[in-house]
């Protein structure tokens, strides 16, 4: 007897899911390139540093999701010639690339923190320019929620790195934007401490995510929540005896094949197997869009009499 399990359905899938997440990182590029050139002109203009750091972390952001636009567009290309599984690890790639840019911008503006401490310099700040600053917080968060909101119907790991980024970015911003009103006030170098503080934030995201995507080229071991999730799929089928193994191959978001061994009960026919079989990989498809591959085996003792 088959029990109930919860079915998760996104919205988009295929070419369809890849052109609506091109869609979404080409909005980021336009608005993280806008966001860079506002902040660019006001920190060269002002002299602040923490301000000139935000700016060039929206560059980075741009350059990122350009890399990331490229490798969706592997993902239309079919599998072929030597690529039998698809290019759905170009992904991946993009991932590990846009985590590297994050970590050099990261570590560069924490050494030009460390010289503006040591060197004097002259910081202008005006009401306008704080004024314009402010603003870009709320567009990053009103940028983040899109992401985030849009991740739900993509399910892109590049997609959920933007939302987070974007939030990060809010915070890196207001940060900045304290250092530059609070300067002028105090002889503390502030700038520079907050130009130090963005700089570490920025490193220490870029290297998460680096661990994270590579973790994904060199193929992760499944979760072991995922990994209960899909032993109480098999065995809510009465006719499933045991799960002898279980193992995920990752290709891309869009082709990940999980290989199952079971084990049925002696009685049996084989109609009855192939039937549940059906329904085990049904449910896993629409589940976790997995491709699910099922081999017949026996209990060792079984195998020996």
């Amino acid at each position: 007897m088959k029990k109930k399990t919860e079915n998760i359905h996104l919205l988009y899938s295929g070419k369809e899911r890849i052109n609506k997440a091109v869609a979404a990182i080409v909005l980021g590029i336009l608005v993280n390139l806008a966001l860079f050139a506002v902040k660019l002109y006001i920190g060269l203009s002002s002299n602040s540093l923490s301000v000139m750091t935000d700016a060039v972390n929206n560059l980075s952001d741009s350059l990122g999701f350009i890399i990331a636009a490229a490798g969706f567009s592997f993902l239309r290309k079919k599998a072929a010639g030597e690529m039998v599984y698809g290019y759905g690890r170009v992904e991946y790639l993009a991932d590990f690339v846009i985590a590297t840019v994050v970590c050099i911008v990261g570590a560069s503006f924490l050494y030009l923190a460390v010289e503006r401490f040591v060197l004097p310099y002259l910081l202008v700040f005006t009401w306008n320019y704080f004024a314009i600053i402010a603003s870009t917080v709320v567009v990053k968060i009103l940028l983040g929620l899109f992401f985030r909101f849009f991740n739900k119907r993509v399910d892109s790991g590049v997609l959920k790195g933007a939302s987070l980024d974007s939030f990060t970015d809010a915070g890196v911003t207001t940060m900045s934007l304290i250092g530059f009103s609070l300067n002028r006030y105090a002889n503390l170098r502030l700038d520079a401490v907050f130009g130090l503080i963005i700089g570490v934030i920025m490193l220490i995201n870029g290297i998460k995510l680096l661990i994270s995507a590579a973790k994904k080229i060199l193929g992760e071991k499944i979760s072991s929540d995922r990994e209960r999730e899909i032993r109480e799929i098999c065995l809510s089928h009465d006719e499933v005896a045991e799960i002898k193994s279980l193992s995920l191959h990752d290709y891309g978001a869009e082709n990940k094949q999980l290989v199952l061994e079971l084990i049925f009960t002696k009685e049996e026919t084989f109609d009855i197997i192939d039937k549940v079989i059906g329904e085990i990989t049904e449910t896993l498809s629409e589940k976790f869009r997995y491709d699910t591959k099922i081999c017949l085996s026996r209990r060792q003792n079984e195998t020996q009499s």
